[in-house]
């Protein structure tokens, strides 16, 4: 008599469990981006004396929900743009030197953007435009990583 109820309590259980697990949010995974000008969300704004900047009409123009120039080589979404919402992001992560520590506490991390218009693989590519090569955006994550994430 007391094995009938284990049948009804286990299949009980299991619903539950699957209730919850299909109520709770998938957790997104961070993205990070190392690139050039095609990946780049406005890195080079805040490189000091870069030549290669995209802060300027007419670029963004054509950017979702603000006509100003957003830092992306581009009038509107770039591959950045894109691969972040393949991942199921609204929108691409920010320029890695434009993050605070603080604003690390306050918002949840959706990854970061090292890409840097004008860089390549070399690296003298870039070098005249006081931009990051592809080198220079490796140990900048690397730092940046261990510094703000402890990774």
């Amino acid at each position: 008599m007391e094995n009938k109820w284990i049948l009804p309590l286990a299949l009980s259980l299991f619903i539950a469990v699957l209730s919850l697990a299909a109520a709770a949010k998938p957790v997104l995974p961070p993205v990070f981006i190392l690139g050039d000008s095609t990946a780049d969300v406005g890195t080079n704004n805040f490189l000091p004396g870069s030549m290669a900047r995209a802060d300027f009409p007419h670029n963004g123009i054509d950017f979702p929900r603000t006509p100003k120039p957003t830092g992306r080589f581009s009038n509107g979404l770039n591959s950045a743009d894109f691969l972040a919402q393949h991942f199921g992001y609204k929108r691409s992560p920010s320029p890695f030197l434009s993050f605070k520590s603080t604003s690390l506490q306050k918002k949840k991390f959706n990854g970061i953007n090292f890409a840097s218009g004008g860089s390549g693989l070399l690296d003298l590519t870039g070098q005249t435009m006081v931009s990051h090569f592809l080198g220079e955006q490796v140990t900048s994550s690397q730092r940046w990583l261990f510094v703000n994430l402890n990774i």
